[in-house]
């Protein structure tokens, strides 16, 4: 079995592409981890090369499926492991069909995988423009944490922006410590790695959060409850994130 490690940018992906087919040797496996690998596995540090990813970029906009570059950009946001395998295997297809828009024969099971990675990411990406929570800081601007299966902060921003306009407001993937910030102007993107970010409420919220907590329970008929229609709507695991949700989390 041959396997790709690259540095798990999209050049880079471009650059195992470019070498698999100059190389004759295409890959089971394309990864930016060290993997485990077997007596008869063949393993290759994909090294990025500009030229090569570019050679590739150029290849693709005379492909006849549209928007591949984009869609590979949007799916490269994926938080599932097995993401480069599923884009390079589409990018294949891509190639090997030049003349001919793969992006809708899901008949192949490469083209519907790639698929697949994109509505997971587009679905929760829309979700999320409806789950997140602000809450008011000592400083005057607005704090949002949540923590999405994909990397989908940046492609939040431009929703938040246009509905705050002229509010500083910070989003907080706690998962990857990722903060989209906004300053009523411009927008930044800062990964804080293993840092801790710490942010203080203002009285003004915290009591505002527990005024709408016991409205919350308030409206709830409790004989009436069905938490399997409630989890099919609101998955579990988006509740920690919902100050309405967090006084139910204990009884799951």
């Amino acid at each position: 079995m041959i396997t790709f490690i690259f540095d798990g940018t999209k050049m880079g992906l471009f650059t195992c592409i470019f070498d698999a087919y100059y190389e004759k040797r295409i890959p089971k496996t394309v990864t930016d981890k060290q993997v485990q690998i077997g007596f008869y596995d063949n393993v290759y540090e994909i090294v990025t090369d500009a030229q090569k990813a570019k050679r590739v970029s150029n290849c693709l906009k005379e492909c006849k499926t549209y928007g591949v570059s984009k869609d590979v950009s949007l799916a490269l946001k994926s938080g599932r492991e097995d993401k480069y395998t599923v884009i390079f295997n589409y990018l294949k297809i891509v190639i090997d069909n030049k003349g001919v828009d793969v992006s809708k024969n899901f008949a192949d099971e490469n083209v519907l995988a790639f698929s697949d990675l994109l509505k997971q990411i587009t679905y929760e990406l829309h979700r999320f423009k409806g789950f997140i929570r602000f809450e008011q800081s000592v400083d005057g601007y607005y704090y949002a944490h949540f923590s999405p299966d994909n990397d989908i902060t940046w492609l939040l921003m431009p929703h938040f922006t246009t509905r705050f306009a002229n509010q500083a407001f910070i989003i907080h993937d706690v998962k990857r410590n990722v903060l989209g910030m906004y300053d009523g102007q411009n927008c930044e993107q800062i990964c804080a790695e293993d840092r801790q970010v710490t942010v203080y409420l203002s009285d003004e919220e915290v009591n505002f959060k527990k005024l709408w907590q016991t409205y919350y329970k308030s409206v709830n008929i409790k004989e009436r409850k069905n938490h399997r229609i409630m989890k099919n709507f609101l998955p579990v695991r988006y509740w920690e994130h919902l100050p309405e949700k967090q006084v139910e989390i204990a009884s799951f």
